[in-house]
């Protein structure tokens, strides 16, 4: 099934919800240490052909999911350059590859066109994508940001096991129940501190969810400026500038419809030339005072 007569194996198209399963099945799989090191199991390459032949009818064979995992490994790497690229932001909340500046947003994407899916989008599954085309496992990925949580001092982490000296490293027997009372103590306390530990992290998610949700979009935001019809580039650029640094009034420029959006940059830039008069009016004022009083001393 899915071979040519010369034993090859057919080439086999993914579509973007077999993609998805395909992410989703490799990352449980990662998650369940079946990532020993940069690649799977081939159990792992199995369980996601049965899956995608189940839910779409389709012929897909393990060699074809370790094909397109390569894809995705290179797409990884891609996406991992383009994040420390000058001239490019990296929003950690929004997973997002930002490029501000217009000119090195279309430099980038005319030499190469294929990374413009990465530049001012969301990336879909970047959680997912670490754990199946990382380098690290996925035990190591948790433990590095369970090391970043800010713990109580008072927590006492010490989860060691008593074992005895044989080499099958079997759990020491006692009669002792005073003994025994105390190993489930110990017991109940590592469950007490284990609740608490998932409600620290449930909370640092809620959190970071809250702060995802509030952050200014600025690459939605470069995107509506510079969308208003009637206005030359230097101008939106300019009003986009103060808009950056103004985020309350950004998000409600935001949601504006198209009218409403060329009202408030006609408004904003008649605003600053008045301002800018003021300032023209006020010096022409003091230049001429001095001179009034340069005269006035020469009499």
């Amino acid at each position: 099934m899915g071979k040519t007569r010369e034993g090859k194996t057919k080439h086999f198209r993914w579509s973007a919800p077999m993609e998805r399963m395909f992410l989703e099945i490799l990352a449980d799989e990662a998650s369940k240490e079946n990532k020993p090191s940069a690649t799977f199991k081939p159990s792992s390459f199995v369980r996601v052909a049965q899956a995608i032949n189940e839910k779409f009818g389709t012929e897909c064979e393990p060699d074809h999911v370790d094909n397109h995992l390569r894809t995705i490994k290179s797409n990884w790497a891609t996406i991992q350059k383009l994040r420390v690229k000058s001239g490019f932001q990296w929003d950690h909340n929004l997973k997002m590859i930002t490029v501000v500046h217009k000119k090195v947003y279309d430099e980038e994407v005319t030499t190469h066109p294929t990374h413009e899916k990465y530049l001012n989008k969301k990336i879909e599954m970047y959680d997912q994508l670490a754990l199946v085309a990382g380098k690290d496992m996925a035990t190591r990925c948790f433990a590095k940001q369970f090391g970043d949580i800010d713990l109580p001092s008072s927590m006492d982490m010490d989860f060691s096991t008593e074992l005895d000296d044989n080499s099958d490293n079997t759990m020491k027997r006692t009669k002792d129940p005073s003994r025994f009372n105390r190993k489930r103590s110990r017991a109940t306390n590592k469950d007490d501190r284990f609740a608490m530990l998932s409600e620290q992290i449930g909370e640092v998610a809620n959190a970071m969810k809250k702060l995802s949700q509030n952050h200014l979009d600025i690459a939605k935001l470069y995107k509506e400026v510079m969308g208003v019809e009637g206005f030359d580039e230097a101008t939106l650029v300019y009003a986009f500038d103060y808009l950056v640094d103004k985020e309350r009034v950004a998000k409600a420029f935001i949601v504006k419809n198209a009218k409403l959006k060329k009202l408030w940059l006609e408004d904003f830039l008649n605003g600053r030339s008045k301002m800018k008069i003021k300032v023209l009016r006020v010096k022409a004022f003091e230049l001429q005072k001095n001179k009034d009083e340069q005269i006035c001393s020469t009499n």
